[in-house]
């Protein structure tokens, strides 16, 4: 994964993973995820720093690449919660890390578009819903919420998965998904297939916000919301689940495009299972884990002598196999960090 290279939404990724795999005690999933405990999160905020160099003028992180014309709206922020994990664990520095993260926060309530029903745009030229963008943007407006004690945005980023949902959500072989990409501006859908890591990206954002909203000190105050958000993942787990093709993996497309077996959404669904099932057994019960256990031996299983999971979507053209998928490979290691949290093991480095 690190050997990657890296777009915006893939250097966010790769920091998420690396935090849960060398500092889980800093993960949303944690018991105390925004508190300081005298250990400095290295390998993250490594990334993070990264993504505060390739900033844009307007405040986008990791874009400032090729021009900086990457059209995304939302997907440096999936870097927002790393950068911003360094202005309470990085003591000596934590205005330059909180100024950083400020500047993306002010782009997205003051830069993106807004479609018809007020949800940020995924992108910054058009109005569209991508089912992606449930993982770059929500998760980062919740935990600047939960760092900075604003209440207001953990809502915002519970409506915007609410509304991701609302738009996105059709009917399906085995139950309701998401299709991928819509068109607000023009009412038209760009991508109507039920795109495996489309769901992939929806349910383990949502379960971050979820987590998010639970740690913070209003989480007693937004059981609702959790609560809308769990039962959404589920509905996507359900869906996918019910779908797996011979080799125990998440079909590419369930409809709308090609059925071959793909690592990549597998392994980011099995890593929302185990930790439904760590920090919600109730809803997330055995038959959950047990399908993740199958997902999980199948991706080890085709892990390659250079550590690649196979097989992969490509992560740019979403009907073709892929070589490498950074995202992929962070998905692996979100799965393994989760399956080893939910056992209860020590972090291994």
């Amino acid at each position: 994964m690190q050997a990657s290279i890296r777009t915006s939404w893939e250097q966010g990724t790769a920091a998420g993973a690396i935090l849960e795999l060398e500092n889980p005690e800093y993960s949303v999933f944690a018991a105390r995820p925004f508190e300081y405990d005298g250990v400095m999160p290295v390998s993250a905020l490594q990334f993070a720093m990264s993504a505060v160099v390739r900033q844009t003028a307007d405040g986008r992180l990791s874009q400032d690449i090729n021009d900086a014309e990457d059209g995304a709206a939302l997907d440096g922020a999936s870097a927002g919660s790393a950068v911003l994990l360094g202005s309470f664990t990085r003591t000596d520095n934590e205005t330059f890390w909180a100024d950083s993260a400020a500047r993306e926060l002010n782009f997205i309530l003051n830069d993106v578009p807004r479609t018809s029903t007020g949800a940020f745009s995924h992108r910054v030229d058009s109005r569209q819903y991508w089912a992606d963008g449930v993982y770059m943007g929500p998760p980062f407006l919740a935990y600047y919420g939960a760092v900075t004690k604003n209440q207001t945005l953990l809502q915002l980023a519970y409506d915007n998965c609410r509304l991701y949902r609302d738009a996105l959500l059709v009917p399906g072989p085995t139950g309701p998904l998401w299709a991928h990409v819509y068109d607000d501006g023009n009412k038209t859908w760009v991508d109507e297939g039920i795109w495996g890591t489309g769901n992939g990206w929806a349910a383990t954002g949502m379960l971050r916000v979820a987590a998010t909203i639970e740690k913070s000190s209003f989480g007693d105050r937004m059981k609702n919301q959790t609560a809308d958000l769990l039962s959404w993942v589920k509905e996507i787990l359900d869906g996918e689940f019910l779908a797996l093709t011979p080799e125990n993996l998440v079909p590419d497309y369930l409809i709308g495009g090609p059925a071959f077996s793909d690592c990549s959404s597998s392994s980011a669904l099995a890593s929302v299972a185990y930790r439904g099932a760590q920090l919600w057994p109730s809803v997330f019960g055995s038959n959950y884990t047990a399908v993740a256990d199958r997902i999980r031996e199948a991706v080890v299983a085709g892990v390659t002598e250079l550590g690649l999971l196979s097989p992969v979507v490509d992560p740019l053209v979403w009907t073709q196999v892929g070589v490498l998928s950074t995202e992929g490979q962070a998905f692996g290691l979100m799965m393994l960090a989760a399956w080893r949290d939910l056992l209860g093991y020590e972090p291994y480095l």
